[in-house]
């Protein structure tokens, strides 16, 4: 894991000093280098808090989704509700040449953590299923997605994902409300990197969302207690 996100982060950081603007705002000024090395910057990142233990706590409806069309590693069409079906869901958004230490490597680094964990726990780990969808589909194909799903290697029921264009992604990124910009050079440009917030989300079987994580709360002892939390109340 540690090689994939080193070499994700260093193919970014050519053009991550770049100035560059929002796609949703091409007039807007270009964003200065202390934007960016603040949204780019590379270094180490833990939580400080210790989780919860599962079943002490609740963990209420968010906001209830709609099933999308997705393309599976394998290029074949499916979607998030026939992926699912009735078990929980971890479902992370990313590009897989993010630049941000603290943004896709992070999330990726937490999803190959509960992978590893939840295969140490045969029985929870048939509740679950883990989806990294990508939010650049014009990089992100299926194949591409398949080489990196090799390079985890998978433990469990991990899925990569990515949709045809950015027309099927778009309904999908607004339904679970995660911003997405492309950045360009002030000629007009892609500078190939996007600024986004990270969000992963967990699911329970009705593909309610019932927590969001993100930087500062991306734990993967978090992630399981909750996931033990909601297995834990569907069984009462």
């Amino acid at each position: 894991m540690i090689r994939i996100a080193t070499a994700a982060i260093a193919a970014c950081l050519v053009g991550a000093g770049a100035r560059a603007v929002e796609s949703s705002h091409p007039t807007h000024p270009a964003v200065g280098p202390a934007d960016a090395s603040y949204t780019y910057t590379v270094g180490p990142f833990t939580t400080e808090y210790e989780a919860p233990a599962p079943g002490s706590y609740s963990l209420p409806v968010i906001e209830r989704l709609d099933d999308h069309v997705l393309l599976d590693s394998d290029g074949g069409s499916t979607s998030i509700a026939r992926l699912k079906g009735n078990r929980l869901a971890v479902v992370a958004f990313v590009y897989t040449t993010c630049a941000e230490a603290a943004g896709c490597p992070l999330a990726e680094a937490i999803m190959q953590r509960l992978d590893r964990r939840l295969a140490a726990d045969p029985a929870l780990a048939g509740r679950v299923r883990l989806l990294t969808i990508s939010f650049d589909p014009e990089r992100d194909t299926p194949e591409r997605m398949a080489t990196i799903r090799g390079a985890f290697a998978p433990t469990t029921d991990w899925a990569f994902l990515t949709t045809a264009n950015q027309a099927q992604l778009a309904p999908i990124l607004a339904d679970f409300g995660q911003p997405v910009a492309k950045l360009y050079y002030e000629d007009g440009t892609w500078t190939g990197l996007f600024r986004h917030v990270l969000k992963v989300f967990l699911l329970d079987e009705q593909s309610r969302v019932r927590n969001i994580y993100s930087t500062g709360l991306m734990s993967p002892d978090l992630v399981m207690n909750d996931l033990r939390t909601l297995a834990g109340n569907e069984n009462r």
